[in-house]
């Protein structure tokens, strides 16, 4: 038997509903609903590409070298998360602060969005972009 696809199996009503026993109840005997850890990742690129100060930097190239920022991983297990993010920022942004303001918001964002509690977000700024350089998100 195949093994069930990496994601999130909730069984209960969607995010922010409070009548947790009866919605609940009933959500479970209509089925269940699985999250992809994929769309845990779209969603927090999407976070981090909200934070003043972090960079979408790189080309197409850059991506199929790994080296496009943001690049966001997640391991999700029910409910739970572990997302790792890295960043590129923009020169002249507090690096610890803007790193701490990208982890918040992508915790904030999978919570409220996808109904998973990101137990863990760890950022790693990986490039500092100078001014002098253009982001390079398109061949000119």
């Amino acid at each position: 038997m195949a093994e069930p696809p990496s994601g999130v199996d909730l069984h209960g009503a969607p995010p922010g509903d409070t009548s947790e026993t009866s919605s609940r109840a009933e959500a479970r005997s209509r089925g269940r609903l699985t999250i992809a850890a994929r769309v845990v990742e779209t969603v927090a690129t999407v976070a981090v590409n909200a934070v003043p100060g972090t960079a979408a930097d790189g080309s197409g190239l850059d991506a199929v070298v790994g080296r496009r920022y943001p690049k966001v991983s997640a391991d999700v297990a029910g409910d739970h998360a572990t997302i790792r993010v890295d960043v590129a920022v923009e020169w002249g942004y507090p690096l610890a602060d803007t790193a701490g303001a990208v982890r918040d918001r992508v915790r904030t964002q999978v919570r409220d969005l996808v109904g998973v509690e990101a137990d863990t977000v760890d950022v790693t700024v990986a490039r500092v972009v100078l001014p002098t350089e253009q982001p390079t998100g398109r061949v000119s």
